[in-house]
């Protein structure tokens, strides 16, 4: 990934069955702005998670949500993902 922007952070979470998931957090003015997943080897059944759970947590400004049923594995790798963005965006400010 090229050099990151103002206010992006990059975030790593693992899954079961996919190994390492990337995020890329847009944090602004203690607000998620854009949640991207820019790495992953999830099967065509986290896709749902990948598809969906990142507006998710766009809406509710948190990791804490409830996550994608039948891709419970992608969609906890996506939130300790942020979780990790999130915390990197929290000690920068």
């Amino acid at each position: 990934m090229s050099k990151l922007q103002a206010n992006q952070y990059l975030g790593n979470g693992f899954s079961a069955y996919g190994g390492e998931l990337e995020v890329l957090l847009t944090y602004q003015d203690n607000k998620i702005q854009d949640l991207q997943v820019t790495k992953h080897h999830e099967s065509e059944m986290g896709q749902w998670a990948l598809d969906e759970l990142p507006g998710k947590i766009i809406a509710a400004n948190s990791a804490d949500v409830d996550g994608i049923t039948g891709a419970t594995a992608t969609s906890r790798a996506i939130k300790d993902a942020t979780t990790d963005a999130l915390n990197k965006a929290q000690r920068q400010k």
